[in-house]
């Protein structure tokens, strides 16, 4: 049983000449066909399986060794799937079906995935939304702080909300785009990547927990005219920290106005921003979940509203960051007296 692969569009080039799919990545040619092949290759969104195929080619006057033989064309070129998987599919499954025919590797299964978002802001909650819908299977909002007026204004929080703890507010939003999410985990769980928003500076508190435990998280922090997406703190690479270092060495009072802006409440990020950062930062995730490389890694990617694309800054771990230290006392050759234990 088999059938046009969803996603797919058929299109008349020209006197014998059919075009499967539009995007040159993915799309397919056919040359050399007949008129009654051409109308057939036209209806094939209408095919429910291989005798349709075979019953529309007789109308058409082509001979069964005909149709066969475009069949097997249109099998080499990837274009036919079996008819239960392709009835299962949603955007999500469509796009990287495609885009597996386009060369590219298929992502690991989101259904798994668990990803804990630890602050549920208006940056936070839509990558969320955006990570549910996306098909992650397990999102846990980890935020027992209120819902503010800035949120309402940033949505998806609405003015009922006020007060509420996010954690609580914000399980009833992603319950509706994704209604079979899990929203928790059995005990002891550890989620394959975790979310961290900052605003104004990075809490260094869980930050180094996460480092010291190994677990990869991903930092967003929003200033005044800028959301940071990165980075993805992984074993071995630039973490939080690191950046801080860095920007210690431009700026010797830089501590100082840190620990003041911790304390400080958050700002309202302008409207854009939040959607964008959301997006940057829904992308970094999957691609963590989905075993594909990670532009974050070791990066940042800076979002300003008035910048074209994002800015992107590759980072070295600092030398007197606790992650370069651990790093080296992980690669440092045993002694002889313990390797001889």
């Amino acid at each position: 049983m088999m059938r046009l692969r969803p996603g797919y569009e058929v299109y008349w080039r020209g006197p014998g000449s059919t075009q499967i799919g539009v995007d040159p990545r993915c799309a397919v040619v056919l040359d050399d066909l007949s008129d009654a092949e051409q109308q057939l290759l036209a209806e094939l969104p209408q095919m429910m399986d291989v005798d349709w195929l075979q019953a529309r080619g007789n109308e058409l006057g082509m001979r069964p060794a005909q149709v066969r033989r475009l069949q097997r064309r249109l099998a080499r070129a990837g274009v036919l799937v079996d008819l239960p998987v392709a009835a299962a599919t949603g955007p999500d499954d469509q796009y990287w079906r495609l885009a597996h025919v386009a060369g590219a590797k298929r992502p690991r299964d989101r259904s798994r995935a668990v990803v804990e978002i630890c602050r549920a802001d208006p940056i936070g909650l839509r990558t969320g939304l955006l990570l549910a819908q996306a098909g992650v299977g397990a999102i846990v909002v980890n935020d027992p702080g209120p819902v503010l007026a800035t949120d309402v204004v940033a949505g998806p929080y609405r003015g009922d909300d006020v007060g509420e703890p996010r954690q609580r507010a914000a399980l009833g939003l992603l319950r509706a785009v994704a209604p079979h999410l899990r929203t928790s985990v059995p005990t002891g769980t550890s989620p394959d990547v975790l979310l961290l928003v900052d605003h104004h500076v990075v809490d260094p508190v869980p930050v180094r927990r996460l480092r010291r435990e190994r677990r990869p998280h991903l930092s967003v922090l929003a200033t005044e005219v800028a959301v940071r997406v990165g980075p993805m703190v992984t074993p071995g690479g630039a973490c939080t920290t690191c950046l801080e270092h860095y920007r210690r060495e431009k700026d010797d009072r830089w501590p100082a106005v840190a620990a003041q802006a911790a304390l400080r409440p958050p700002a309202a990020v302008e409207t854009s921003l939040v959607w964008w950062g959301a997006v940057a930062a829904s992308q970094q995730l999957l691609a963590q979940v989905d075993g594909r490389a990670v532009a974050t890694r070791s990066a940042t990617l800076e979002l300003t509203g008035w910048q074209e694309v994002p800015t992107r800054t590759s980072w070295s771990p600092h030398p007197d960051c606790e992650c370069s230290s651990a790093h080296r006392r992980r690669a440092r050759p045993p002694s002889r007296s313990s390797a001889a234990a």
